[in-house]
C-alpha cells in the first residue's frame, strides 16, 4: 500500500466526515455579529459546530469545525454555508457541506436580532 502523508490523511478524514456528518459535540457554539459589520458581511450570526476526537489512520485524532452563517431575509431566518476546517492545521479550508448547513438548527437562539 502506497505512503499516504498524515497531512492527506487528515484532510481526507475531514472531507468524508463533512460529507456525512455524524452527531457533533452538542455544544454548537453561536456568535451574534455586530450590527456595524451586516451590511458587509450579509448575515447576523454565526454558528460554529465542532466534532472532536475525529480518528484518522496513523496520527492523534483531529478536531474539524465548521461555520454556518444565518441571514435573516424578511420573513425568516436563512443559513448560509461557511468554512469548515482541522483545527491546528494550517493552510487547509473547505466550504462546509450541505450536509453540515442541513444539520444546524433552523434558527439562531435570539431570533429577534436582525434588521
Amino acid at each position: 500500500m502506497p505512503y499516504v502523508p498524515p497531512t492527506r490523511r487528515k484532510t481526507a478524514a475531514a472531507t468524508s466526515l463533512l460529507a456525512n456528518p455524524g452527531p457533533d459535540d452538542g455544544n454548537p457554539i453561536f456568535v451574534k455579529v455586530p450590527q456595524a459589520d451586516w451590511a458587509k458581511l450579509g448575515y447576523q450570526y454565526t454558528l460554529t459546530i465542532q466534532w472532536p476526537n475525529v480518528a484518522v489512520e496513523g496520527t492523534d485524532p483531529i478536531t474539524v469545525r465548521a461555520h454556518v452563517h444565518y441571514k435573516w431575509n424578511g420573513n425568516g431566518w436563512t443559513k448560509i454555508a461557511g468554512n469548515a476546517w482541522i483545527s491546528k492545521l494550517n493552510d487547509w479550508s473547505t466550504q462546509a457541506s450541505e450536509a453540515v448547513v442541513a444539520m444546524a438548527p433552523g434558527q439562531p437562539p435570539d431570533q429577534n436580532y436582525h434588521p
